[in-house]
């Protein structure tokens, strides 16, 4: 083995009396530096030169752990979690390893039959690919362009004037409101627009901030950290881990979603209508969709901004009798620029910090920013108001208590409940923090080796395939951002190299399943929700199906290979290797699973006994506490639910203006 002193003297050795090596122990570095440098080693190494040195790759990593020590606390355990590993499989340090016993230590990690080795050797390998992917050299591998031309910054509107956020305050603040609202996402966007134009006097709290055009740095990677609750890194917990990204901003995931717009379908709506609520029925929701739809401008998706991926897609499902087309979007003058979900640069997507909430602050709506809401106020039967807290500009706490005649919580299907528990308004009731639904979502890709896809230029979300919408499958979606596609290449070295160069001739689509499992959102001893969910066996025979079937379409639309939405053995070339590929007994861990969708974790019903809030959104046995977002949702729409959430929004407002 070689000495790790003498790799270290021929990496850092100068020879200049050691003047640069006193230079260098200014520069930030990296927790654990030798493991870190072994690990970056290995994924760029391979016969070819790699697009950027590992150097390079851990100059850029230190500079942003040098910013937080929690993360720098978390990257140091994983490195000593990487050097235990390889202690017990290796009997030395993985930084004492030759090259290739490195290489084939991870490469054994991640083609393990256990869910649990290949989910460490993806977790070591993480912090590196986010680095990498995001870094200058990997955009130019593939042609992708790394900064793009900001978008010119525009008159302050008048409506800015009713927006105080935290920073701005100078002492702590007490007002009173005839409506507060708690999150500005797609439920309490709705509402407090509805309101304010009927002059109720309306009191918005948002936890993150307002983000305008002219806060985009031409780099769409750098607002991630930004919009994105914990960076992005939000997930379930269950029988395997599920990342379930949440928006942190005024917009709430609107803000980071792509755009999608769906009415509820008939079907579903039925169905609550048998629910004891005939007021969801079709023809009852139908005017409030058709609001909806106006105030967000939707329309179909523009051919040339779908992409190749669309034609692809379309070719596959006309060899297979397939239905399919376009989505409804809610973009206006769309110039594709593929960044749907790190936030629009130029303001084409009709998220609610475009439509509605400029819409209620015009109307004289007051929205209070950067403040947290933790506490709803009570007189021990009735909500009063809430009390949230923020920082100044100075970093030092500032309370902002706000007094109400209603108290509606728009914090979406996780932090809503959570809220709830924590200030000991569930009752004991179980359907508060129950019935999570998540819409279970995978992929798969095709490589076209002779077309390019566009990738860069085309929107996330763009085509359907609803042919299975009856069984509860629906496939929509275009190829994600080259950041996103790099984060899931498979392998090490020169395969995850190969996998990356790829992207411009890779074409990926979308799949989810409506769930028939229901999981659940727990309290941390720390206040933050835990999603605790299962994948049920029926919802994965259905996503398996669904694989079955979209690789199915792509290669009658003539695909060279797929890729599988696992690690292990993900290449398929032909329609036998899928067919036994899908023949496995694939598992959830054995899945690489996300979802967008959260709901049901307040559902609505006629009883306490079998919801959490009645047909008009009040929280059983709390006058004045309304719940209007995905958490309301009784069962699971099917369909990509910001349309289900604001229709319902529009119908809450009215409601809540009756009753004051």
């Amino acid at each position: 083995r070689p000495c790790v002193r003498w790799e270290g003297l021929r990496r850092g050795s100068t020879g200049d009396g050691g003047k640069k090596e006193k230079k260098e122990k200014k520069e930030p570095k990296v927790p654990m530096q030798h493991v870190a440098l072994a690990l970056a080693q290995t994924l760029l190494g391979g016969e070819a030169d790699p697009p950027m040195s590992p150097d390079e790759l851990l100059a850029l990593m230190a500079v942003d752990l040098s910013r937080s020590a929690l993360f720098r606390r978390l990257f140091f355990l994983l490195m000593c979690a990487v050097n235990a590993v390889s202690l017990v499989l290796a009997r030395t340090t993985f930084s004492r390893l030759w090259p290739k016993q490195r290489a084939d230590l991870l490469q054994g990690l991640l083609q393990s039959r256990s869910s649990v080795s290949r989910g460490f050797g993806n977790l070591a390998l993480l912090p590196f690919k986010y680095y990498f992917s995001g870094s200058e050299q990997a955009h130019a591998l593939v042609g992708a362009p790394f900064v793009r031309t900001p978008p010119p910054p525009e008159p302050e509107p008048r409506w800015m004037s009713q927006i105080t956020h935290s920073g701005g305050l100078s002492e702590n603040m007490t007002l009173e409101a005839e409506v507060v609202v708690v999150g500005t996402g797609a439920g309490g966007a709705v509402v407090a627009k509805e309101l304010a134009e009927q002059g109720v006097a309306v009191a918005l709290f948002e936890e993150g901030k307002l983000w305008r055009r002219e806060s985009f740095d031409g780099n769409p990677d750098h607002m991630m950290p930004r919009l994105y609750r914990a960076a992005g890194f939000t997930a379930t917990v269950g029988n395997t881990v599920i990342p379930l990204p949440m928006g942190r901003a005024v917009g709430g995931t609107t803000l980071i979603n792509s755009g999608t717009c769906f009415r509820t379908p008939e079907a579903v709506l039925a169905e609550w209508a048998g629910m004891g609520m005939p007021e969801l029925a079709p023809e009852r929701m139908a005017p409030f969709f058709e609001k909806v739809e106006k105030q967000l401008r939707v329309s179909v998706a523009e051919d040339k901004y779908i992409g190749p991926v669309g034609e692809i897609i379309r070719r596959g499902c006309e060899a297979l009798g397939y239905s399919g087309g376009p989505l409804s979007r809610n973009a206006v003058d769309c110039d594709g620029q593929a960044v749907c979900t790190q936030g629009c640069p130029t303001d084409a997507k009709q998220s609610t910090n475009i439509s509605y909430i400029p819409a209620a602050l015009s109307a004289g709506a007051r929205l209070f920013t950067g403040l947290a809401v933790h506490d709803i106020i009570t007189d021990g039967r009735r909500a009063l108001g809430v009390r949230a807290r923020g920082r100044k500009q100075n970093g030092e706490p500032v309370t902002v208590t706000c007094f109400a005649r209603k108290v509606v919580l728009s914090c979406g299907a996780l932090l809503t409940p959570a809220l709830l528990r924590q200030n000991g308004l569930a009752g004991g009731n179980p359907w508060v923090g129950g019935n999570l639904s998540l819409h279970p979502a995978s992929y798969v890709g095709a490589s076209f080796p002779g077309t390019d896809m566009r990738n860069p230029f085309t929107i996330p979300q763009g085509y359907c395939c609803d042919q299975f919408h009856s069984r509860g499958i629906m496939m929509e979606g275009g190829t994600g951002p080259f950041k996103f596609m790099a984060l899931g290449g498979p392998g090490i070295g020169s395969e995850y190299l190969s996998a990356v160069a790829e992207y411009p001739h890779t074409a990926v689509f979308g799949f989810m399943v409506r769930d028939s499992a229901h999981g659940r959102v727990l309290a941390s001893p720390g206040g933050l929700p835990v999603a605790w969910y299962r994948v049920s066996p029926h919802d994965m025979k259905r996503l398996t199906f669904a694989m079955q079937a979209l690789g199915e379409i792509f290669l009658a639309a003539g695909a060279e290979k797929l890729i599988l939405p696992t690690f292990y053995r993900p290449v398929v070339r032909n329609g036998d290797e899928l067919h036994k590929a899908a023949a496995r007994p694939w598992k959830p861990h054995n899945m690489i699973l996300s979802a967008f969708h959260a709901s049901g974790t307040a559902r609505m019903g006629v009883s306490p006994k079998t919801s959490a809030t009645d047909p008009n959104h009040r929280v059983h046995h709390v006058p004045g506490l309304y719940v209007v977002d995905a958490s309301s949702l009784p069962t699971s729409p099917g369909v990509n639910p910001q349309v289900t959430i604001m229709a319902l929004a529009a119908r809450a407002a009215g409601k809540i203006a009756e009753n004051l």
